[in-house]
């Protein structure tokens, strides 16, 4: 009798509707596209920003497909501007909207788009000049446009820098231990700038592998650089190189 009103227990606590999961938990899986929806439902500032980092995480890593990652991004940037709508002062949002407009515009080839994502980076820095996260994304800005646009190009279409990308990321890199953000894209960063710059991209990508992971997105980027070390490790920067550039954001878009 007794097994059998277990089994009875829990038949109907099967058959209960499960509660569905708020965005923070959705992203804290890894289930992006649950994430953003749960966040646009939530509406609030915090979940809306959410919601935005979901969409943009998988238009930039989770689909190969350019009309869908544009879609993804766009509906992105909505959510981020209703958000600085209601409340213009959030870093938060202008940050996340800095990168999605780079994403934008590198899937665009716009330099507007580009020069409009650095804006956002320089007022974030107005505000917390200490910002990890904030300087690495300026970081990669001028070495994503060196690396795609040359030294000279971008110089003089962006004002972009070598020598800056790396002041950025060394000044971000020197902060606190934290997440593998910071880590995995100056290392990314480096390999695309330089062959010659392996040895300390393999160490960075080291350190991110080690870093705790807080939620999906921190999963992602570690299992991408331990994907990283295994050419790095055997010396074949060539196809670390190729396979950085297979794992950056919208990377994967054919």
């Amino acid at each position: 009798m007794i097994w059998r009103a277990a089994l009875l227990a829990f038949a109907l606590a099967g058959a209960a509707p499960l509660a569905a999961a708020t965005a923070v938990e959705a992203f804290a899986v890894g289930k992006f596209a649950e994430a953003a929806t749960a966040g646009r439902k939530e509406g609030t500032d915090a979940a809306l920003i959410l919601a935005a980092r979901a969409a943009s995480t998988q238009a930039g890593w989770q689909t190969t497909d350019k009309a869908r990652a544009q879609a993804l991004l766009d509906a992105a940037r909505a959510d981020l501007e209703t958000v600085l709508k209601r409340s213009p002062g959030n870093l938060d949002a202008l940050f996340q909207r800095g990168l999605i407009t780079g994403y934008i515009a590198k899937l665009n080839r716009s330099p507007g788009l580009a020069k409009q994502a650095r804006r956002d980076f320089e007022a974030v820095l107005a505000k917390r000049p200490d910002d990890s996260l904030a300087l690495a994304a300026m970081g990669g800005w001028h070495g994503e446009a060196v690396a795609t646009l040359g030294r000279f190009l971008a110089g003089t279409a962006l004002g972009a820098k070598e020598a800056e990308a790396i002041r950025y990321f060394e000044k971000a890199a020197a902060g606190p231990a934290g997440d593998p953000a910071v880590p995995v894209f100056y290392a990314t960063t480096l390999l695309h700038l330089s062959a010659g710059n392996a040895a300390r991209a393999e160490a960075l990508l080291a350190r991110a592998a080690r870093a705790p992971a807080r939620d999906g997105f921190d999963r992602l980027l570690q299992q991408n650089a331990r994907a990283l070390l295994v050419p790095l490790a055997r010396g074949d920067v060539k196809a670390a190189r190729t396979l950085a550039a297979k794992l950056g954001p919208l990377g994967a878009l054919r």
